[in-house]
């Protein structure tokens, strides 16, 4: 596999749980600042794309958990699933070697 193929194969699925990541750190913050039934249009725009993301993570966190902590285990499984991605590019040679 060509260096810039490997690249890309890293960076896309890193970037997109980065967005993840940081869009529901970003309606975490927002919560605290607005209702739950707020019409705000930021919180509604911050809902819409992060209830898809939280729905499948609901999915993989364990029922005892309740919903207000969802979004918290969310963090947690999307920066674990960042460091695992990482380990396995590490480890099977996706990333393009720095420095020469």
């Amino acid at each position: 596999m060509t260096d810039n193929a490997s690249f890309w194969l890293f960076t896309i699925p890193n970037f997109i749980l980065a967005a993840a990541l940081y869009t529901i750190i970003g309606r975490y913050v927002l919560s605290l600042i607005f209702k739950p039934d707020s019409e705000a249009v930021i919180w509604r725009v911050f809902r819409q794309m992060t209830d898809p993301v939280l729905k499948a993570i609901r999915a993989i966190t364990p029922a005892m958990v309740p919903n207000g902590l969802v979004m918290v285990f969310s963090i947690f499984w999307l920066l674990l699933a960042r460091i695992v991605l990482l380990l396995a590019a590490v480890i099977f040679g996706f990333l393009p070697r720095l420095g020469g």
